[in-house]
């Protein structure tokens, strides 16, 4: 009588799972690339977007108010540069919950998590496509900006500026995967993404600086990430400030980064755990 034998399956090998990646990452290029209207509206609203904060600082006559001095530049190249940088946080934060939300509208989100896939693959390609995307805004508020309107970006320190870029781009795709997690569990949480974009953007010194603000509310806004990001990008562009010079944004936002991480990693791999075990993993 013949030995019954054990059958064992393998884990997918690097290299297997940096194909899924890709395969993941080009589904979503050709998506994109198939809405043409979509893009050219996106970049309507990009130019007229511009424009506007351009007419509003020339309605003060370009003059560089007290509260600019410390970035020595103009409101409009001020706010040029936080509303191109906030790309990364609204797709970090809105990107993952809405990709997330749209496989499972689709019926494939239950799919992809049951074939073998490690979980990191599948996380780590949603985040890389935000990224890819939110760069690609950045860019074209850089070359309308520079182009079309004149702003000068000679001072740029790339160190400092791609150091503090790598921080934004860790912290906030921590918290899409916390929001990830509100919308397997509860169904619902884009809601999540509004509050923090609106609440991040008036307190977290994307529109104005955030020194014009109440004494009170500029303790708020020292306790969110997007404060220390904003104010080293700006300080990065404008005035070359090297690294040593940011070492404060730069330690609070690696400081995010150990918290958020974590955080974000356990609060997705749970979410997804009871999803599964409650039969809810497809249901939106």
């Amino acid at each position: 009588m013949s030995t019954p034998t054990i059958m064992t399956v393998r884990s997918p090998s690097l290299l297997t799972e940096g194909r899924k990646a890709w395969a993941y990452l080009t589904k979503e290029f050709l998506m994109e690339a198939s809405y043409r209207f979509a893009f050219l509206f996106s970049l309507f609203g990009i130019c007229t977007g511009i424009a506007t904060f351009f007419f509003i600082d020339r309605l003060f006559g370009h003059r560089i108010a007290p509260a600019l001095v410390p970035f020595g530049t103009s409101y409009f190249a001020y706010v040029l540069v936080g509303n191109a940088f906030f790309a990364y946080v609204g797709t970090a934060l809105g990107g993952v919950s809405g990709r997330l939300a749209h496989e499972q509208s689709l019926g494939t989100l239950e799919a992809i998590l049951l074939t073998p896939t490690r979980l990191w693959v599948f996380v780590m390609a949603m985040a890389v496509w935000n990224t890819f995307y939110a760069t690609f805004q950045v860019l074209l508020y850089f070359v309308v900006g520079g182009v079309g309107f004149g702003v000068n970006f000679s001072q740029i320190n790339w160190v400092s500026l791609l150091s503090i870029l790598a921080l934004v781009i860790i912290s906030f795709n921590s918290l899409g995967l916390l929001e990830a997690g509100c919308i397997l569990v509860f169904k619902r949480g884009t809601f999540v993404a509004w509050a923090f974009n609106g609440l991040w953007s008036l307190l977290g010194g994307v529109f104005f600086p955030t020194t014009v603000l109440p004494e009170w509310l500029q303790r708020v806004s020292a306790c969110i990430p997007i404060t220390y990001a904003i104010r080293g990008l700006q300080q990065a562009i404008y005035q070359g400030a090297p690294v040593t010079q940011l070492t404060r944004e730069l330690g609070i936002l690696g400081a995010f980064c150990v918290v958020l991480v974590p955080s974000g990693l356990w609060s997705w791999r749970w979410a997804l755990r009871r999803a599964k075990l409650d039969g809810s993993l497809s249901q939106h």
